[in-house]
């Protein structure tokens, strides 16, 4: 009884085994990675597609499997199994690798120093076979990046995340780059000549919780979106890439201590640098406080930029410090101009809200918004799970009746 099941389950597998081997491939890569080789050892069909698979991700289940198999081993043993292992699927590949992924956050900063070479030497590799889509984490910043990453003209997206990157010693081009994202990343400085990392196709650049990336000279003329949240720098005067263009950007993401920082930038006395005026059309503030004075202009600078707006997003901020119910006087200066700046924008139809928790100055940045923007159709105000709901009626009633600049302008609280 048993042998018929045995036959189909044999026919079935050669049926699979005769698919077309794009088709295999895209299987094989669905796979995780240990997962993948298992498969290798079913027929000849499958190792040579294990052989040729486009797509090698090393992340963090296939560390963990290792973490499990060799549980009762020392650390040492089980960092070095796993990097051999990596070695040995590297050396033996065949064929284009579209994809790599290599995601050890932890491997700790002896690990890296000592085994600086062998990555320099898995990533030429990578390079050289054609590879589209890298995504790295190494963790510590310890792990200077080789420069030829820069130089790789196949490349389509690259995801960096906790790295030391210095500044090029030459000219370097990314000439099929779209998507450039770095997050943990330290950029240094040197006294050699900073060249710059030319994109031209660059369309989504992203930073996140970065260091001193002024350092990195840059220019993507196709620029389409920006990101930054949580970026630090440590000379005044300067946060933003040197040369990065900003005037193609028509999405704008920023946290709004970012926003202080890109301000300043443009404004402080030492600089002479004008922000331009900005082709923005879809602008997030995450973190967003509404307060102080300081904050408020520069958020009315902003403004004053993106003539162009259809868009807003913010979320307010979780903690509003000391004196949580402070709002700005409604005589201040700075709120005067944010309202003449606000009646100027005739092409802003969308207002979207998060994190709203009903504190009086979100109420009062509410009611601002609603009576100075002229052409406002959707409000949206969505609170997160923790909102008082005990006071969610009377909250929502009273903003209701706020007075309102537009006639189309309707209120949406999702539930």
């Amino acid at each position: 009884m048993a042998k018929p099941a045995v036959r189909r389950h044999a026919a079935a597998r050669d049926r699979t085994s005769q698919l077309p081997v794009e088709i295999l491939d895209h299987i094989m890569g669905l796979l995780p990675i240990q997962q993948a080789a298992k498969t290798a050892v079913l027929s000849k069909v499958w190792r040579d597609v294990w052989f040729s698979l486009t797509r090698l991700c090393f992340d963090h289940d296939f560390f963990s499997y290792f973490n499990k198999k060799y549980r009762r081993a020392s650390k040492y043993v089980k960092k070095s199994s796993c990097l051999y292992v990596i070695n040995k699927v590297l050396l033996q590949h065949k064929g284009c690798i579209r994809k790599f992924v290599f995601l050890y956050g932890n491997a700790g900063k002896l690990t890296i120093r000592s085994r600086s070479f062998d990555m320099d030497q898995w990533l030429l590799l990578v390079t050289r076979k054609g590879v589209e889509d890298i995504h790295l984490h190494f963790g510590h910043n310890e792990y200077k990046l080789p420069s030829f990453i820069f130089s790789c003209s196949t490349l389509r997206t690259l995801r960096l995340d906790g790295f030391s990157i210095q500044p090029q010693n030459s000219p370097c081009s990314l000439r099929n780059l779209s998507t450039l994202c770095f997050a943990n990343v330290k950029f240094v400085s040197r006294y050699l000549a900073n060249n710059a990392l030319d994109v031209p196709k660059l369309e989504n650049l992203v930073f996140k919780y970065c260091e001193d990336m002024f350092h990195f000279n840059i220019t993507a003329r196709k620029l389409c979106s920006l990101k930054v949240n949580c970026c630090s720098g440590k000379e005044v005067g300067k946060f933003l890439p040197v040369n990065l263009d900003l005037t193609s950007i028509c999405t704008l993401d920023l946290d709004y201590y970012t926003l202080v920082y890109i301000i300043g930038q443009y404004t402080t006395k030492e600089c002479l640098l004008q922000l331009p005026a900005l082709n923005v059309k879809l602008l997030k503030l995450s973190s967003f406080c509404f307060h102080d004075d300081a904050r408020t202009s520069a958020f009315t600078c902003l403004l004053c930029k993106c003539p162009k707006l259809c868009n807003l997003e913010i979320s307010f901020a979780y903690q509003w410090g000391e004196d949580i119910n402070k709002c700005i006087d409604a005589e201040s200066k700075r709120l005067k101009k944010l309202r003449r700046v606000l009646q100027t924008h005739k092409m802003l139809l969308i207002l979207k809200l998060s994190s709203f928790s009903g504190l009086r100055p979100q109420m009062h940045f509410i009611q601002e918004m609603l009576a100075c923007l002229p052409t406002l159709e959707k409000v949206i105000i969505s609170r997160p799970y923790r909102f008082d709901r005990s006071k969610e009626h009377e909250t929502f009633e009273e903003i209701s009746h706020f007075p309102r600049a537009s006639a189309k302008a309707k209120l949406v609280f999702p539930s």
